[in-house]
């Protein structure tokens, strides 16, 4: 009886500090991320992205969800080893490997591993911290030179990954004879989309790196294609929608087609008139999520155009 005891009470209080993993969450919807969104940039499925919120999982992939999100680890100070730390609180609490084995309900080589490499599961972690009596999980980094959790402006470094050139020359010319007046890039890059965008249209560019910032651009104009950074794709569509009636993002389906998304398109009066399925550039990291370019549209209220580009990318 007193085993089992033992057993339930671990597990209330494992279920006690899972009321820190909200932060995750918390973290992610105050950035303007879906959970697909967090999944896209950490590379993994919807699901895996549910299951740490969770407190489900393995470590690795909490850590990277982790460094996306700036947070870092609760009993760790920036910079420290998390896992010498651990190891450092058992010594201290005079338990051996095995005797915190026992009261965390898992084996000796899992708390060897934990302490070697912080390899194991969440779960396994949450029961650890609590048979030490370390009751903070998370917690947000003091990232330099940012407000609080507030992300930084139009082009992160995970944002900069070019378009080829032969991709945005197919696009552009799979809508070429939609395609008229004035045309804006709003992060021309290395010029991709705007350096074949037909001579015949009043053409216009911005890029933040060379101090032209789309978030500070007023003009309006007849149409606006790029590649946006997807980590500000919201933003991006919000402002685009104030300046054209046409926009054509290339980006990946799960990041165009959120609730909050769409929801976004009806407020502004846009529909998504066409959505050009494209097979993701083997040059560019491989996600497993759909790449397309999306026309969206100011008054289309009709179903949405389904094609596919045959060009594939290396």
């Amino acid at each position: 009886m007193s085993v089992f005891l033992c057993k339930y009470d671990l597990k209330i209080a494992r279920n006690s500090y899972m009321s820190a993993l909200p932060l995750i969450t918390q973290t992610r919807r105050s950035r303007g991320m879906t959970q697909a969104d967090l999944a896209l940039e950490i590379r993994v499925s919807i699901p895996t992205v549910r299951g740490l919120e969770r407190g489900a999982g393995n470590l690795r992939t909490m850590v990277r969800a982790m460094k996306a999100l700036g947070l870092g680890w609760g009993w760790a100070r920036q910079g420290e080893d998390a896992a010498a730390l651990l190891a450092a609180r058992r010594r201290k609490k005079g338990f051996s490997q095995a005797a915190l084995a026992e009261k965390a309900g898992c084996s000796r080589p899992t708390i060897i591993a934990l302490e070697r490499d912080f390899s194991g599961s969440v779960s396994i972690l949450l029961s650890v911290l609590a048979a030490l009596g370390v009751r903070q999980v998370l917690r947000a980094l003091d990232m330099p030179g940012r407000a609080g959790l507030v992300p930084v402006t139009n082009a992160p470094v995970r944002d900069l990954v070019m378009t080829p050139a032969p991709l945005a020359a197919a696009v552009i010319a799979h809508f070429a004879e939609q395609i008229s007046g004035s045309i804006l890039d709003p992060a021309r890059g290395q010029g991709a989309f705007f350096d074949q965008f037909p001579s015949l249209l009043q053409r216009r560019w911005c890029e933040v790196s060379e101090g032209k910032d789309f978030h500070a651009w007023s003009e309006p104009v007849d149409w606006i294609v790029t590649n946006p950074p997807w980590s500000r794709l919201r933003d991006f569509t919000l402002h685009a929608m104030n300046l054209a009636p046409n926009i054509i993002w290339l980006a990946p389906i799960v990041n165009l087609t959120t609730k909050a998304r769409l929801r976004d398109l009806d407020e502004y009066g846009f529909g998504i008139a066409e959505l050009l399925l494209i097979e993701t550039p083997k040059c560019w990291p491989q996600s497993g999520f759909q790449l397309a370019a999306a026309h969206l549209k100011k008054g289309h209220q009709g179903a949405w155009q389904v094609s596919r580009l045959g060009l594939v990318v290396k």
